[in-house]
C-alpha cells in the first residue's frame, strides 16, 4: 500500500472517531436535559399536592369550628327561650269532644287550635305552627304527656319552686270538667309518661 492511500485512510480514521465522540457527548447531554426536564414536574406536582392538602385541611377545621358554634348558639337558644310564642292567634270555637282533656285544655286556654290531634300530639302540632315549647313549667302554658296512647293535657294554674305543679284538666279521676282533681304534684313522675308545655302567645 502507499504512503498516500495509508495517510488518507488514517485521516478518515480520524475524523470517523471524532464523529462518533461528538455525537456519543450529543446523547449524553440530551439525556441529562431530560433527565432534569422529566424531574421539574414531579417536585411541582408534590409541592402543588402538599398547598392542596394544607388547604382542605384548614378548610375542614374551620368547617368543624363553625358546626361546633352553631351547635353551641342552638343549644344555648333553647335553653334561654323566653317561654313566650311568638305566633298569631286566631279564637276559635272549641270543636273537641266534650269531656275530653283536649276539650277542657281549649276551654281554659282559647288560644289553643283545633286540630292539634290527639293530647300526646300536641306539643309537636304547636311546635309545627311556630309556638314555643320547653320543658320548664309556666302558667298559662299547656302541659303535654306522651303516655304511648293517646297522651294527656291539661291548663297550668301553679308552679311551686321545686318544679311541682297544679292543673286544671278533663277527663282525669273521672271528672269531666275542667277541674283541680291532683292538687299539687310532680309531672314527671306521673303515669301520663314524658311531660312538656306549649307556651301561651304574647299578650294572652
Amino acid at each position: 500500500m502507499s504512503y498516500q492511500m495509508i495517510k488518507k485512510q488514517f485521516k478518515l480514521g480520524l475524523f470517523t472517531a471524532l464523529i462518533g465522540n461528538l455525537l456519543w457527548l450529543g446523547m449524553v447531554n440530551v439525556s441529562a436535559d431530560d433527565t432534569v426536564i422529566s424531574d421539574s414536574p414531579t417536585v411541582s406536582a408534590l409541592t402543588k399536592k402538599v398547598e392542596a392538602a394544607k388547604i382542605a385541611a384548614k378548610a375542614a377545621a374551620e368547617k368543624i369550628v363553625a358546626e361546633k358554634a352553631a351547635a353551641a348558639a342552638k343549644a344555648a337558644l333553647a335553653t334561654n327561650t323566653n317561654m313566650v310564642s311568638e305566633v298569631a292567634v286566631e279564637y276559635t270555637a272549641n270543636t273537641y269532644p266534650a269531656g275530653q282533656c283536649t276539650w277542657g285544655a281549649k276551654e281554659m286556654a282559647p288560644w289553643v287550635g283545633n286540630y292539634w290531634g290527639n293530647g300526646g300530639d300536641w306539643a309537636a302540632s304547636a311546635a309545627a305552627l311556630g309556638y314555643e315549647v320547653g320543658t320548664t313549667p309556666k302558667v298559662g302554658a299547656i302541659a303535654v304527656w306522651t303516655d304511648g296512647g293517646y297522651g294527656h293535657v291539661a291548663y297550668v294554674t301553679d308552679v311551686a319552686a321545686n318544679g311541682h305543679i297544679q292543673v286544671k284538666e278533663s277527663n282525669y279521676g273521672g271528672v269531666y270538667y275542667p277541674s283541680n282533681v291532683r292538687g299539687f304534684f310532680d309531672p314527671t313522675t306521673t303515669s301520663e309518661g314524658t311531660v312538656s308545655y306549649i307556651y301561651p302567645p304574647a299578650g294572652v
